[in-house]
Formats: structure tokens, C-alpha cells, sequence
């Protein structure tokens, strides 16, 4: 029994003999002393009522179970079986049990589907060192799951862009994105003295849908026999959009529907030489200065990998290779053949990122992707081609004082 109901039991034991001594007609002196002392007794249990009420309460607070409506549906969508979808919608059937549910939810968070079908993020997570992954039948449904990052955020955490810098945001309708121009000045004054204050200047920058899509040719044979589909399809789908993704932040030309990358956004200055050691320092000086920064934190290095295999071919002694040192200044360092395009020549050239990406560098990204599944057009082969929509585009702020191209840096004879 709670403390609250023994006092309120008590209670009631003293308001009946307070009741049966105030009926007698006349109360004798023991009496009154009695009813004297069952009314100190009342008011002081009231206190302690009162007290027992609050801290029950506060332990009910405590422990209320929380609403699990949006962890069971994160549960969901990392359990998605993207091979069971594929299977439904090739068969011209219905989808049916979570892949249904979960579809449908997610066309009322981000609207119907203008093609394919809604699915999660979370379905194309394949690999995680925290978590445990089956290889399930492609009927199943089950996949053991326990990611700790937001999927956005683990669909492309190994793409170069990731790596240097950039930084995946859902966003919806027409987000605004504010940078300060101008006007933010401090200075010093006398004792009674004002300053005047410039007017504060800024652009706003509004990201554009684009439409990123990744094909992939399915055997029907294999939907309906191989035993890991489903971890097969998380695996390719994902590793196709992060490409996309890696192309489109380094070398996303801004036409044809593609959004700007650095080098369409970036005026790059020519560096016509091998990259030393000497160089890295040298580039990541100028970037502190021109973003005013108090260190080398947060200033990372995406180039292509001849250049990686230059600086570990040069040696300070034999002791380091100029790599190794060069982490030391700048740790983040991301050498990938997405970020820039060899130029083939004597020697061949590429270029190469400097930058301060964190909060400047964006990959804002509309609603849950789409899957397409296309059993006709290429029927003649037998294979079912399957397309994902993905909406997202590229914004970088502060280009001038946090970014920095370097071109024509050149490959070692």
C-alpha cells in the first residue's frame, strides 16, 4: 500500500471517533482531551499527506514510460526489406505488412511518391561497426539493426564529401540559408562615449530540388533465388548515390541538373608543381588567415590519389614520409579519384581542396528517397531495372575566406 492511502486510512479511523465523541450530549473533560488530541494528530497527518502525494508523484513522473511512437518507427524503417519491395513490385503485387506501413507513413510525412515508391534511409544502411547484420531470405523481413547515427548521416558517412567536410541536412519546402556580409564591428571608447554602429549587411541563400537518381539491372532469377538481396541491394544502391554525391560536391558543373560543386564554385590559382610537404603548410596558413581563424581545427585537404602517392614517396630522412608529417598539421586529409578529374598530360594534373567546411558546407536533402521498379523496359534480357530518386542539391557559404581550389597540381615522374 502507497504511504499517501495509510495516511488517508488513518485519517479516516480519527474522523469517526472525532464524530462519535462530538454526538454525546455532553462531553466529559476526557473527552475533550481526546478530541484534543485526534485533531493535533489530524492536521499533522494532513502535512505528511500532502508530502506523500508529491513524492509519489514525482516517482510516477519518473518513471512514466516514454511515447515510443517515434522509436518503433525507426525500428521499422531500419528493419525495411528492400528486397521484399523489389519482389512486390515486380510481381505486380500489392505491398503488404511493414513494407506497406512504412511506405505509407512516410508519403504522409513527405508526400505520395510522383513515381516509384516511398522507402526509408535507414534501408540502405549495409554495413555499421555497431551493429549486427543478418542475411535474411528475401520474404523475411528481419534484419537485426542498432545504428547509433542518423541515417542521412551514415547512408554517406564514407563518401570523400562526408570525409571533408560536407554535412547531409533534411530539410522542407524552401529552406533559407542566412550569411553575415558586413556591419559586425567592435571598437574601444572612452567612459561616457558611444560607438556608432554600422548597419549589418547579409545574403540569403536558397537551396534548389534536384533530382538525383541511381540505376541498377536486377535478374529476376536473382530476386527470386539469391538468399542475401537484401543486403546485396542496401550495399550497391547506397554506394552508387554516395558517387553521385562525392561527383556532384567536387565537380558538380551546375548545368544539365546537376547542383554547383566547389570546382564550378571555387576560382582556383595554379599551382604547377608536385605537392610537398612544404605546400600543405603553406595552404593551410593562408586558409586560417583568410577565415581568421586561431588554428589549423577544422581545416581539411580533399585531393585525388597520386597526390597521396607523391607525399608518401617523399621522406624527411628516413624516418617520416612527408605524408605522415603533413597529418600532423592537417589530420583531415581525403584523397579520392571523385574529387577532381587527372588531366592527362606531361605530367598529369588535378586539383585539390583546401577548406573550413564545418556549418559552410551542405547537402540539404527533401523527404525519404523513391524506388522505381521497371519490369518492362528491358524485358528482352530478362532483368528488372531498378531506379532511386533521391532529392537534395549543394550549398556552400563563405567561399571566399573558408574554401580555397588549388589547380594544376601535378603528378611526380
Amino acid at each position: 500500500m502507497l504511504k499517501s492511502q495509510e495516511i488517508q486510512l488513518a485519517q479516516s479511523k480519527r474522523r469517526e471517533k472525532m464524530a462519535s465523541i462530538q454526538k454525546a450530549d455532553e462531553i466529559s473533560d476526557e473527552g475533550r482531551t481526546e478530541l484534543r488530541s485526534l485533531t493535533d494528530a489530524y492536521e499533522g497527518a494532513e502535512v505528511e499527506l500532502r508530502a506523500a502525494i508529491l513524492l509519489e508523484q514525482a516517482e510516477r513522473d519518473k518513471i512514466k514510460e516514454p511515447d515510443k511512437a517515434t522509436s518503433d518507427f525507426d525500428r521499422e524503417c531500419r528493419a525495411f526489406n528492400i528486397a521484399a519491395l523489389v519482389e512486390s513490385l515486380e510481381g505486380q503485387k500489392p505491398l503488404s505488412g511493414r513494407e506497406a506501413e512504412v511506405s505509407q507513413e512516410l508519403e504522409e510525412r513527405h508526400g505520395a511518391a510522383a513515381k516509384g515508391v516511398r522507402f526509408p534511409w535507414e534501408a540502405l544502411l549495409e554495413t555499421r561497426a555497431d551493429a549486427t547484420i543478418s542475411a535474411p531470405d528475401a520474404s523475411s523481413g528481419d534484419l537485426a539493426t542498432r545504428p547509433t547515427m542518423k541515417a542521412l548521416e551514415r547512408v554517406f558517412e564514407d563518401s570523400a564529401a562526408a570525409r571533408f567536410g560536407f554535412r547531409t541536412i533534411a530539410v522542407t519546402g524552401q529552406p533559407r540559408f542566412p550569411e553575415l556580409t558586413g556591419g559586425a564591428s567592435a571598437s574601444w571608447v572612452a567612459e561616457g562615449e558611444g560607438a556608432d554602429a554600422a548597419a549589418i549587411t547579409t545574403s540569403v541563400t536558397s537551396p534548389t530540388i534536384k533530382t538525383l537518381t541511381a540505376r541498377y539491372l536486377l535478374s529476376r532469377q536473382a530476386i527470386r533465388q539469391n538468399a542475401v538481396l537484401e543486403t546485396m541491394l542496401r550495399r550497391d544502391l547506397s554506394e552508387v548515390l554516395r558517387e553521385a554525391l562525392d561527383l556532384a560536391c567536387f565537380r558538380g558543373t551546375g548545368a544539365d541538373n546537376q547542383p554547383s560543386g566547389l570546382d564550378t564554385l571555387l576560382t582556383g590559382e595554379s599551382h604547377a608543381a608536385v605537392i610537398t610537404y612544404a605546400d600543405v603548410v603553406d595552404w593551410a596558413t593562408d586558409l586560417m588567415v583568410s577565415s581568421k581563424a586561431n588554428d589549423m581545427g577544422g581545416i581539411s585537404i580533399a585531393g585525388v590519389p597520386f597526390m597521396m602517392a607523391d607525399l608518401l614517396k617523399a621522406t624527411f630522412g628516413d624516418i617520416l614520409t612527408q605524408l605522415e608529417q603533413a597529418r600532423k598539421v592537417v589530420p583531415n586529409m581525403v584523397f579520392s579519384s571523385q574529387v577532381s578529374e587527372v588531366t592527362a598530360g606531361s605530367p598529369d594534373s588535378a586539383s585539390l581542396y583546401v577548406g573550413k567546411p564545418d556549418q559552410h558546407a551542405w547537402v540539404p536533402t527533401w523527404g525519404s528517397p523513391e524506388l522505381l521498379v521497371d519490369p518492362y523496359s528491358e524485358s528482352k534480357t530478362g532483368k528488372v531495372a531498378l531506379t532511386v530518386f533521391s532529392f537534395t542539391d549543394i550549398l556552400v557559404q563563405r567561399q571566399a575566406t573558408h574554401f580555397k581550389q588549388i589547380t594544376n597540381v601535378q603528378k611526380a615522374a
